[in-house]
């Protein structure tokens, strides 16, 4: 028989890129306490990402297209097949200009989904487990970066968030995800010496500013980065975060409609 657990169905957007999403699913599985398969979630990922534009190409300005819309089908592709906890494996996708659209227009065609917030998981996840940290570093595209998403939160949760300036942001954090040759989108090798060089610059300049930990707000981020720490400085994965999020939402949902039944 089907468990209540069973019938809450994660549904992961992936494509934003296909290894990220690929990383979110690994995680949820991480997160799931189990001993048999039985005891896993059931979990839909979905990669389109012929599909969904480039969210730092829309903020930036350099194509018309928001990815919103795109994002909104394919999460009306995994409701349709019995997803009701959504989770997005992109930071950049959370910036306003495009959540906003995707929220609104759930609401328009009254979709039942619950869509998780990486950006505010992380922090909350911050300010529970990290009550003694004060400066936050931040290694996002440069989408996140100009819209002052992490750095709106972080400061929101009583926290200083340490971000460099642009022409470091761009030419280090920024190519070090998109640059054709050896940036984290163009190759799975990660042990490339020009990529090796831009993280080692990166890690430089957040510990020469003394923070706490450093959030990889871009998902593919972490996938470049094989320790969750160095020397007094705590590596943050909002996708490891979300994952939690989301299976501790599918375990809620299960123990809510339990009570119910059973008053």
């Amino acid at each position: 028989m089907m468990t209540l657990e069973q019938k809450n169905i994660i549904g992961i957007i992936g494509g934003m890129g296909p290894q990220a999403g690929l990383d979110l699913f690994k995680n949820v599985l991480l997160h799931t306490p189990a001993t048999i398969d039985q005891n896993h979630l059931s979990t839909i990922l979905m990669s389109f990402p012929r599909e969904i534009a480039d969210r730092t190409s829309f903020l930036e300005g350099h194509i018309l297209e928001n990815p919103a819309y795109s994002i909104v089908r394919i999460i009306e592709k995994l409701e349709f097949a019995g997803a009701n906890i959504i989770g997005m494996a992109c930071n950049t996708s959370h910036c306003p200009e495009i959540l906003n659209v995707i929220e609104n227009e759930l609401k328009k065609s009254a979709s039942n989904v619950k869509l998780l917030n990486m950006p505010i998981e992380t922090c909350k996840y911050l300010k529970k487990k990290y009550k003694k940290y004060s400066k936050i570093g931040l290694m996002t595209t440069n989408g996140t970066y100009k819209t002052g998403l992490y750095k709106n939160l972080l400061e929101e949760y009583n926290f200083t968030p340490v971000i460099p300036n642009f022409h470091f942001q761009d030419t280090i954090i920024n190519r070090m995800i998109y640059d054709r040759d050896y940036g984290i989108k163009a190759s799975i090798h990660r042990e490339h010496p020009e990529l090796v060089l831009l993280i080692n610059k990166a890690i430089a300049f957040f510990k020469q500013h003394k923070v706490d930990a450093i959030i990889l707000g871009c998902t593919e981020l972490p996938l470049a980065f094989n320790q969750k720490h160095i020397k007094d400085i705590s590596f943050i994965d909002p996708a490891d975060i979300l994952a939690k999020a989301l299976v501790r939402e599918a375990k809620q949902k299960a123990n809510t409609l339990a009570n119910i039944l059973h008053t």
